[in-house]
């Protein structure tokens, strides 16, 4: 798992070795990117796009302290999808008054960043206008696009990628790629066949690397007389520079047409893939009656020998994929041979029994792997949902997404949301099961936006609106804590009838946070010792930490100060997933600081404000605040303590008694200050929103470190 000085930096891949023939663009790239807002690299497919933009950003990602962050678009299916793609690389979400561009904007907005977006060509109309937001709002920020098609943004600056040239850098490509699967094979004998075959195939480097697999079992020159005849009748024989795209369909293709039979079944049923697979995953996806599981396991490893697939280590072992021009190809032939519908159904059914074990992971101790693990399915079960909701199947879609929904909760995945919302419009009209499951879920989403009337205009136009889990629901959504400990009850049995167990211990836990909301401290202790017993003995770690969190809060309330402490020493020692909605950093904070550890104290908590600048998640900064006014208070920096107490109070964020006992004594301490000055202070923070107030407190900790150091 990145740590978080990482994730600032980006998430570009790896170094692998240098890119052949591409130093001339390279060049011009970071030039160009020295001077224009938008770059966009043109060309045909397998042209090397995204190599080239991947390796220009590697090369200039030093520049960029708010990080470079590849974002590929090859697996969403509309322009509409784009925002929420990048969303998901930057870990923002919407909010009141804002949706997903918005969001993006405003975490990009004070960054010195680059944006690179792959793939475009098939979403141009919601890149552009993504990129035409990102460039109007984040004077600091870049982005570098590739495409087969301009985006048409005024200050777009272009730079046509090209084939290599056939007589030196496409030769090397071949050299490279041929020793690659065979150290014995000669780079001299043979080069005017070799440059021969480059120019055949216009320089195209996919291409290329698809010819040179071949090398393995057929002498350049056969490989020559074999591929001139094929491309010939592939091509027509056109053979003019803007056919590099027909030359790599036809190389594509020719490298199909040498498959084995079974070779090319396995081949297109994995292009089903639209993510990393393992082994297992290709073997229930691509056998039937008629290729058996070892048949696929063999056929695989010829393809990966023939550059049709290719194999990535990761933090779960040997992951496959496909390049997506070629997996495009296998697709379109899939669907052209009648067999998509069967492999679609086989590749959703095999993501069923994914996320019904990553469930498992993320209801437990190893709550921490199951969230890598749906990141790396994520696009996979993407798909497989798009499949269900387009063929009108809700209960295939509901068994793809239940048992995941809480990561919405837990961890803002509000996509999940999106999914719910596609399921109802499926569901029939008497199918009142599948219409409650999905408006609770959808209701998470209404919830984080803050709108109630959103969600009543959903309930009233698929129904169901006296259910309990819709009394729930719009409890939820409406933050009214006397509903929630009304209903959580009857949800939580209703879903663990269900056999949800997982999203019944969120409503389990929904019964003392809104009990603590009351102020009925011992009725909300009583049900979180219960919780926290079960939670240290079966997990999962996030949720052991809200309950400590909580019985934190409701001591500090009760005037226990050193049991309240203890509390939140132990839930900030509990290592949660990334983007959990949790307390730790600021609980860490307090508790340095009250060890007398002061500059550990400061560089935590303001590694947290810039955790939330980064993510613009102004939703889960109450913490923080409190916590940077009551180490304010105690440093006797009360204006700084002042201003963001007038923040708190102007957006409800300490209205709750619980919160008001917990700043107690920061509020004491400030009011010892000039009464004019922090009145003055506090109103100044009343004008804040929450962006502005992170900010405020990032140059306070700032300046306080600096002046420490």
């Amino acid at each position: 798992m990145r740590s978080i000085d990482d994730r600032r930096r980006g998430n570009l891949p790896r170094r692998s070795g240098r890119l052949i023939g591409r130093e001339g663009e390279l060049r011009l790239i970071d030039e160009a990117l020295a001077v224009a807002a938008v770059v966009t690299l043109v060309g045909p497919g397998g042209i090397g796009k995204t190599r080239l933009a991947t390796a220009a950003a590697q090369v200039v990602e030093g520049d960029f302290d708010g990080g470079a962050w590849l974002v590929e678009l090859a697996a969403i299916s509309g322009a509409g999808d784009v925002p929420r793609a990048v969303a998901d690389i930057l870990g923002v979400h919407e909010g009141p008054g804002r949706d997903l561009t918005d969001a993006v904007v405003a975490t990009l907005r004070e960054r010195r960043a680059l944006l690179v977006l792959d793939n475009c060509e098939h979403v141009v109309d919601g890149a552009a206008a993504l990129v035409r937001a990102v460039v109007d709002g984040c004077p600091l920020a870049k982005v570098l696009v590739t495409t087969r098609e301009r985006l048409g943004l005024e200050h777009e600056r272009l730079l046509a990628v090209g084939p290599l040239d056939p007589s030196g850098a496409a030769v090397e490509l071949f050299h490279a790629r041929a020793r690659a699967l065979d150290p014995t094979f000669d780079t001299h004998a043979d080069r005017a066949v070799v440059e021969e075959i480059c120019r055949r195939l216009d320089g195209v480097p996919l291409a290329i690397e698809l010819a040179a697999a071949r090398t393995r079992t057929v002498p350049p020159a056969d490989l020559l007389a074999r591929l001139d005849d094929s491309l010939r009748l592939l091509t027509g024989g056109q053979r003019s520079g803007v056919e590099h795209h027909r030359t790599l369909r036809a190389a594509i293709q020719w490298s199909s047409d040498l498959l084995t039979g079974d070779e090319r079944s396995v081949f297109q049923r994995l292009c089903t893939f639209v993510g990393p697979f393992d082994l297992l995953a290709a073997e229930t996806v691509a056998a039937d009656d008629g290729v058996d599981a070892l048949d696929v396991d063999e056929c695989l490893a010829r393809l990966v020998d023939q550059s049709m697939v290719f194999v990535e280590h990761g933090a779960f072992g040997r992951r496959f994929q496909l390049l997506e021009s070629m997996r495009q190809f296998g697709a379109e032939r899939l669907v052209a041979g009648g067999d998509d519908g069967a492999v679609a159904d086989r590749h959703a059914r095999w993501c069923v029994g994914q996320v019904n074990r990553i469930h498992d992971l993320l209801a437990g101790p190893a709550e921490i792997e199951g969230v890598a693990r749906l990141s790396e399915l994520w696009p996979n079960l993407r798909a497989a949902v798009d499949w269900a909701c387009v063929r009108g199947d809700g209960h295939l879609a509901r068994a793809l997404v239940e048992p995941v929904a809480a990561e919405v909760l837990v961890r803002s995945q509000t996509e999940i949301a999106d999914w719910a919302e596609r399921i109802l419009a499926i569901a029939a009209p008497d199918d009142q099961d599948l219409i409650v499951f999905a408006l609770s879920l959808a209701a998470r989403r209404y919830w984080r936006m803050l709108d109630l009337d959103g969600f009543e205009q959903l309930v009233q136009r698929y129904g169901a609106p006296e259910h309990p889990m819709i009394h729930h629901a719009r409890a939820l959504v409406e933050q009214d804590s006397e509903a929630l400990v009304r209903w959580c009850p009857h949800v939580a049995a209703e879903l663990r009838r269900a056999g949800d167990d997982h999203l019944a211990q969120l409503s389990d836990i929904g019964v003392p946070r809104s009990l603590l909301g009351l102020g009925r401290f011992a009725e909300a202790d009583e049900h979180m010792v219960v919780l926290g017993a079960r939670y240290r003995a079966q997990g999962p770690p996030s949720l052991l930490s809200w309950i400590l969190t909580m019985l934190g809060y409701s001591a500090a309330a009760q005037g226990d100060r050193q049991r309240a402490d203890r509390l939140f020493d132990e839930s900030a020692a509990i290592e949660v997933p990334h983007r959990t909605h949790s307390r730790n950093k600021p609980d860490e904070a307090m508790s340095l600081f009250r060890r007398g550890e002061q500059g550990r104290a400061l560089r935590v908590l303001s590694s947290d404000v810039d955790d939330l600048l980064e993510y613009d998640n102004v939703f889960d900064m109450g913490g923080t605040a409190i916590a940077f006014m009551s180490i304010m208070a105690k440093l006797e920096r009360y204006w700084e303590a002042a201003r963001i107490q007038g923040f708190l109070e102007a957006t409800g964020s300490i209205r709750a008694p619980i919160l008001r006992a917990v700043i107690n004594e920061a509020v004491e301490r400030i009011a010892t200050g000039a009464p004019d000055r922090v009145e003055e202070q506090r109103d100044l923070g009343r004008s804040l929103d929450g962006r502005q107030a992170l900010s405020f407190m990032r140059g306070t900790l700032d300046d306080l470190l600096a002046d420490a150091h």
